[in-house]
């Protein structure tokens, strides 16, 4: 409790500070906090972390967040005019106490408050100015990251948009009750300042500050279980929707409150003699690509009216109910604004145009792709910086299939799996160590998802409780068994049920401090394993076990972390009502097995994504080896997406002017399904960087491969300064005819699994862009202390490599190559010149910026250790790998006499100019991804 004291204070000293212009650094942060021991004497309250405060302290204001980009459709600017105006704070009373409230209770970094500012104002740009406007329609599209913070960008941009006078907003906060209850008391605390529950009002959030501007709403709904819209309780209330006071619901996306606001909105503006009304409306869509999009059509029919002539009804092409009815409360007003947010939007930006007989919500008007804190836990993080946190269950427990056979029978022969009890266990450990870290008073759960089914989840809810109960009574009884089982997870060691053997947490605290995301974060360890025991009691103490769904058995069990000020320990057990929009605080341990064949529905079940201060380290997801892969993809098809947005923004192109390409799967994995106008496309290999994401363990391939490149070395050593580097050899213009004609005719065998690895078709691109000739690398590391490998009297160290796939035995015949890395980030800014002296670190790591400085391709052959490649687990920094731990094929690879190698595998990297030799810009696709057809067809 001290040291949260310690560290409000300090905080509100630094505030201030800042406030006067003074940049906060780490030196003025522990000056400050020290200067609380003349009260807070160490002698007195010893038990005061002051290196821990620091250390928290040191994070918050170290956060960094870029500036979110925007696209828009003849773009009208007027906020910043508006502001030049309206200078006075209060001109935007609803917004400068949101702004404080974030401040003040919240406690956001003041850079991650200034993004909000700067993003909602974008937004607001590509909204009309409802002063100035007498009719209007705008429709955009907010894209941000699972978890990351949409609710409080919305919120914001709720209040901006009152101030500036839009009157009516309505938010559809997804199709469950228990999401639209966490909504509507985030909207209460942020833009109401108040809560009804149960008749009984009470102020929260912006209604708590000190020397608030006293902003009055008329809310349509309430926190209430029954608090979404229905007409009577709106009448009941004294709504008076002639008020200047602004109008605000929160509504699920589900037919009958759509239907109910749209029947009240009827009667109230037929009262005035009108058909539609004349306020200014903000529609906000949050999780726009759930339920929202009309996919009853098609193709060949949208230029033709649903209803004929004889008023006829086409039923195929009747809109989807949900849709009907959003379009019809947008139609409900003359000026308006529909807003959709997610953080998945395939399928928003595949649903068809707009024309006189169909009406959709395609974003016309612009499109804002929001920016992640640096302190954001992302799936980028695991499946791309590759930080460990995954923990894949082992496939011969064979629980997964299990369910699959409970669907339509009785479930009493579900058993807890031992993989399920690893994850429990590990639950455990992480909030014992997160009271250690004096973090007691924080929410803290853990996440079951095994299926969508609610009497799977009721069975495992009970078997679950039975086995807590057991957990329980053994830890305080100090059964030495429990206590070895729980310091094998800490220390690491082989865990039944789990794929691997699990790392032990320093490994995992090691690798989250090297991050420069978490380089300020408090990830204290205890000594020993035994100053655990008190916390671990305390907390198992505290834990409650939920089964969260709609069943009639299990009504009142909902999470309300708002109603435990001291901080909620719970273990959620759920399915569709916790796979979307609805957050689980503090959740650092997860358990997932249902897999899903979309992108988005996938993505969106990754409740794990989110802000992990001080607790980053200990987040865990127990999942299945399938799944994990399958988020590896979707995090590279959102890498090319959001490279697209990009592109389109700095192109200036309009949202109907511009293809947003999506990644197609290699796996069985469908970008979504409401696939809406999608067709198919290929991206160019121009301007970025290609690799084999999957090498074969084949003996015999990897003998061919190594020959082959030995006989290309041999021919063409005359273009080679063999002393110029030390773990690597450049050959300069090697001709692609005649020089390189074996890796030709698949003679040089790849596995070609995203389509985008076709020598011959690449060098064929490569002719006809005016390339002759390519640079040719083949690189490792330096040969010191390990082993190496020689190359025309080169001695080149082989790259100590471990699969992504670690102990998999079903892709035993292939090496993943981890985090879709074969070299260094920076690799390719070693070959543009002095030019690399004016990238910054990240233009230097990105592929795309890089290769518009090359001067011509290169073809990079990256030389694997054999005993890492061929590892059946992964080995710790610096281990060395075990002979009884390998796949086979090792073997063959050696020479039985002389114990050297004959053949060595070899990763592949293939990086492309973005221009031809005379500086045009290169233009030719190869890689399978989805664009909208109707856009596709409206540029052409």
């Amino acid at each position: 409790m001290n040291n949260k004291i310690i560290k409000d204070v300090a905080h509100a000293t630094l505030n201030g500070l800042k406030d006067t212009g003074k940049d906060i650094t780490t030196v003025i942060i522990r000056e400050t906090v020290f200067s609380f021991q003349n009260i807070y004497s160490p002698d007195i309250f010893p038990n005061i972390n002051w290196e821990g405060v620091i250390n928290e302290l040191e994070s918050h204001y170290t956060i960094t967040i870029g500036i979110s980009e925007t696209l828009y459709n003849h773009r009208i600017p007027w906020v910043r005019n508006y502001k030049q105006n309206n200078p006075n704070l209060s001109d935007f009373p609803f917004w400068n106490n949101y702004k404080r409230y974030l401040s003040e209770i919240q406690q956001l970094p003041q850079t991650v408050i200034d993004e909000i500012d700067q993003s909602t104002d974008a937004i607001l740009d590509g909204m009309s100015n409802p002063r100035e406007t007498d009719h209007f329609e705008k429709k955009g599209l907010v894209i941000g990251y699972v978890q990351s913070g949409k609710t409080g960008n919305y919120v914001g941009l709720i209040n901006k948009a009152i101030d500036v006078g839009y009157q009516f907003i309505v938010v559809l906060a997804g199709m469950h009750n228990n999401l639209r209850q966490q909504t509507q008391f985030r909207i209460d605390q942020g833009v109401n300042g108040k809560q009804k529950i149960n008749g009984e009002e009470t102020a929260v959030g912006v209604g708590t500050l000190m020397n608030r501007f006293d902003n009055q709403t008329q809310s349509l709904t309430t926190a209430d279980v029954k608090g979404d819209f229905n007409s009577a309780a709106a009448n009941m209330n004294g709504i008076n929707f002639n008020l200047e006071a602004p109008l605000i619901a929160v509504i699920k996306k589900n037919v009958h409150p759509l239907k109910n606001m749209n029947k009240w909105l009827e009667n109230v503006i037929g009262i005035n003699m009108e058909s539609q009304s004349n306020k200014a409306v903000l529609i906000i869509d949050d999780e726009a690509d759930q339920a929202s999009i009309n996919n009853n059509f098609k193709l060949e029919d949208l230029d033709a009216p649903i209803i004929d002539e004889d008023g006829n009804i086409d039923e195929e092409n009747r809109p989807t109910a949900i849709n009907a009815r959003i379009v019809d409360l947008i139609n409900k007003f003359s000026r308006r604004c529909y807003t959709g947010y997610t953080a998945t939007p395939y399928a928003n930006v595949l649903i068809p145009l707009d024309n006189e007989h169909h009406q959709s919500i395609f974003p016309e008007d612009f499109i804002v792709r929001l920016k992640q804190p640096s302190n954001y836990l992302g799936p980028e993080k695991y499946f791309d910086q590759g930080l460990p946190g995954i923990m894949e269950i082992d496939s011969t427990e064979g629980f997964p299939g299990q369910l699959k056979s409970y669907y339509k029978e009785e479930v009493e022969a579900l058993n807890m799996p031992d993989s399920l009890k690893v994850a429990t266990k590990q639950f455990i450990v992480s909030g014992a160590l997160r009271f250690f870290r004096g973090q007691e008073r924080s929410h803290m759960s853990m996440l079951i998802h095994v299926s969508h089914l609610t009497m799977i989840q009721n069975h495992l809810g009970d078997i679950f409780k039975n086995y807590w109960s057991e957990l329980k009574y053994r830890i305080e009884n100090n059964s030495e068994i429990m206590w070895a089982e729980l310091s094998d997870l800490f220390h690491g060691g082989n865990i039944d049920g789990l794929t691997d053997q699990v790392n032990s947490q320093e490994f995992y605290t090691q690798a989250y401090s090297e991050n420069e995301s978490f380089a300020n974060n408090n990830f204290d360890l205890p000594n020993s394993f035994s100053e655990l025991r008190d916390y671990i009691r305390s907390f198992v103490a505290a834990v409650e076990i939920l089964v969260v769904n709609g069943a009639r058995v299990n009504r009142g069990q909902s999470l309300d972390y708002h109603l435990y000020p001291h901080g909620r320990k719970v273990i959620a057990i759920g399915g569709n009502t916790m796979s979307r929009g609805l957050t689980l605080e503090g959740l650092h341990t997860s358990y997932f097995i249902r897999h899903a064949r979309t992108f988005d529905t996938l993505m969106q079940m990754g409740r794990w994504f989110g802000y992990r201060s001080n607790y980053a380290d200990l987040c865990r997801i127990i999942t299945t080896t399938e799944i994990a892969i399958d988020f590896g993809e979707i995090c590279y098809a959102d890498t090319i997406m959001n490279e697209n947005i990009s592109a389109m923004i700095r192109s200036n192109a309009s949202p109907r002017d511009f293809l947003i390409k999506i990644r197609q799967s290699t796996t069985s994995l469908s970008v979504t399904s409401k696939m809406g106008v999608a067709g198919p496309m290929r991206l160019s290999w121009a301007g970025g960087e290609v690799i084999t994401n999957s090498i074969s363990r084949k003996p015999d391939t990897i003998i061919n491969n190594h020959n082959i490149l030995c006989k290309i070395i041999d021919g063409v050593k005359g273009k080679c300064n063999i002393n110029e580097f030390k773990n690597k050899l450049i050959f300069k213009n090697v001709n692609i005819d005649g020089e390189l004609d074996d890796l030709k005719n698949d003679k040089f065998l790849i596995i070609n699994s995203n389509g985008s690895l076709d020598l011959d078709k690449i060098f064929e691109f490569y002719k006809t862009s005016g390339y002759e000739t390519v640079d040719i690398v083949i690189i490792g590391r330096n040969p010191d202390n390990q082993d190496s490998y020689t190359f025309i009297d080169k001695e080149i160290g082989l790259a100590q490599r471990n699969t992504a796939r670690k102990n998999d035995k079903e892709t035993s015949n292939h090496f993943k190559v981890p985090n879709g890395k074969l070299t260094d980030a920076n690799y390719l800014s070693d070959f543009i010149g002095d030019i690399k002296n004016e990238l910054t670190p990240k233009q230097k790591r990105t592929p795309s910026e890089t290769c518009r400085h090359l001067k011509r391709p290169i073809i990079t052959f990256v030389v694997l250790d054999p005993k890492f490649f061929y590892s059946s687990i992964n080995i710790e920094r610096g281990g060395i790998p075990s002979i009884e731990n390998m796949h086979d094929g090792l073997e063959a690879l050696i020479d039985s006499d002389t114990g050297e190698y004959i053949a060595l595998p070899y990763g592949v990297s293939i990086a492309t100019p973005s221009y031809l030799p005379n500086s045009t810009a290169i233009n030719n696709n190869s890689v399978d991804v989805l664009v909208n057809q109707m856009v596709n067809d409206n540029i052409n």
